[in-house]
């Protein structure tokens, strides 16, 4: 597959983990914007961090593949694993969720939507990457 289309796909996932995680981090100093509510994007600052280090890597590879860097690719690999590990994180954090609140009894009470914030669902864009080049990100770990 050409760079292109990693270029592309890095770009749109890096800008839209950079934007999610400065949304995250300024609804964390103004509090709640019922505007956004839709988006299900939480005021986290730890979070907002998160979305940052996965969009600067992304964009850092993005960069370096544009400029014609062969050492580019190594960060959209990079990047697309980080989003999918941090997913999984939170996918699990989610079940840790609902699983305590039908221990504890509130089952009736908990909403899974006060659960999901931007790293469980940017992360299915980036499994799609996973799926495009993840045989092709390992073939490479194994060479070396």
């Amino acid at each position: 597959m050409s760079n292109r289309i990693k270029i592309l796909f890095g770009a749109v996932l890096g800008v839209l983990y950079v934007a999610f995680g400065l949304l995250q981090f300024v609804l964390a100093a103004l509090g709640p914007v019922e505007s956004l509510e839709a988006l299900l994007i939480p005021g986290d600052l730890f979070t907002g961090f998160v979305l940052l280090v996965v969009g600067a890597v992304l964009l850092a590879g993005v960069k370096k593949l544009s400029s014609g860097a062969a050492d580019g690719m190594p960060f959209i690999y990079v990047g697309i694993l980080l989003s999918v590990g941090f997913g999984l994180v939170e996918l699990l954090a989610l079940c840790a969720l609902g699983l305590d609140a039908y221990l504890v009894g509130e089952w009736a009470d908990w909403v899974v939507t006060d659960a999901i914030n931007p790293l469980l669902y940017l992360a299915v864009i980036g499994a799609f990457g996973f799926l495009a080049w993840g045989k092709e990100l390992f073939r490479g770990i194994r060479a070396a």
